[in-house]
């Protein structure tokens, strides 16, 4: 696919995050001749924007507090901020609407993988709660994509999920490379669910390395871990299929088998018997699956689904329970069958 029979001659994307992620999405966008990039950060790191050209006259760096502009200038706003920070953006958003209306259609994606605590909502239910505007679409992007392997050119795949069919027809062009490729969904409900989900099943896979338990211990827990995202998925009105797509088990495999998953290494040290507290600040930038095991423990009550894994984890990290113990609770758990949760779910599909 050409981007440049597709994009507009001159356009602008806006992308609110100026974390690793934010400048590797910055670097897909540029491959586009003829967009800009706007990245806004609460804080900005020079380095960064080095890493993808900081001479590149059509990336040009800000700070959200002396952000001034029209929204009305952009194609569309891409947020890439952890989940615990939509709520904040979409709110900044909503005043820079209050100054300056929307004139046309504003496709608004967020990146986040995760679950807000306090109200279990998902990012893109945080951006509709929020900015209750007409002119305004919602999107989630996710899939399997480390920020380093994005900057240096290194081929991805990734899901673009919208309702709003226009939203995916404005930004995909922007997006879509033949080193970053978009594929397109509406089940924005099981996109945005996995890519919370699959960072808590990340930690377990750790820990499993970190004890030594072997290939097939973890291999079976990253597949018993997709049935139990997959069933809390349909619960909430999900396609079945997203699951054994690129946001459901192909990020869950590069989440849990990565080396440059940090969610993957706080399991795998925590099971080494590295302390919890030592070991965020160590790792650097959040760890998604931390707050995403407290906000997941509350989705299971609301949703009525007993996910032993995900479960498991949130009594590790906040009940103490041992991970050893974990482990034997699951071991010692009685025989069932595989699929016992989904004959009448997925034949109602």
């Amino acid at each position: 696919m050409s981007k440049s029979l597709h994009a507009p001659k001159t356009s602008a994307i806006l992308i609110i995050g100026a974390g690793s992620f934010g400048f590797a999405l910055a670097s897909c966008v540029l491959s586009e001749p003829h967009c800009r990039v706007v990245i806004l950060g609460r804080q900005l790191d020079v380095s960064k924007s080095n890493a993808i050209g900081q001479s590149n006259a059509r990336l040009e760096t800000q700070l959200m507090s002396s952000f001034d502009g029209d929204l009305n200038e952009y194609i569309g706003i891409i947020i890439a901020v952890p989940c615990q920070s939509v709520r904040n953006v979409s709110q900044w958003i909503r005043r820079q609407i209050d100054k300056f209306p929307l004139r046309k259609p504003l496709p608004i994606i967020s990146t986040a993988k995760g679950i807000e605590q306090t109200t279990t909502l998902l990012p893109y239910q945080i951006l509709k709660q929020e900015l209750a505007e007409p002119l305004v679409s919602i999107g989630a992007l996710s899939g399997p994509s480390f920020a380093a392997e994005m900057s240096q050119g290194l081929p991805s795949c990734v899901v673009l999920a919208s309702p709003e069919e226009n939203l995916i027809k404005t930004m995909i062009p922007f997006l879509h490379s033949a080193f970053f490729r978009v594929y397109s969904s509406h089940d924005i409900i099981g996109v945005s669910l996995c890519g919370a989900l699959k960072n808590v099943i990340a930690m377990a896979a750790g820990a499993v390395d970190g004890l030594g338990l072997g290939n097939n211990a973890r291999s079976a827990l990253v597949t018993r871990g997709l049935g139990e995202m997959a069933e809390i998925g349909m619960k909430m009105g999900a396609s079945p299929l997203t699951f054994m797509g690129l946001s459901g088990v192909g990020d869950l495999i590069l989440t849990c088998t990565g080396d440059l998953s940090r969610n993957r290494q706080f399991g795998f040290r925590l099971a080494k018997g590295e302390d919890k507290e030592q070991l965020t600040k160590s790792l650097g930038g959040v760890v998604e699956g931390l707050h995403t095991a407290l906000s997941a423990h509350e989705l299971l009550k609301k949703v009525g689904v007993k996910a032993i894994i995900l479960e498991k984890v949130y009594e590790v990290l906040y009940e103490g329970l041992s991970i050893q113990g974990a482990v034997n609770d699951l071991l010692k758990r009685q025989q069932s069958a595989e699929f016992n949760w989904t004959t009448n779910e997925f034949l109602s599909k």
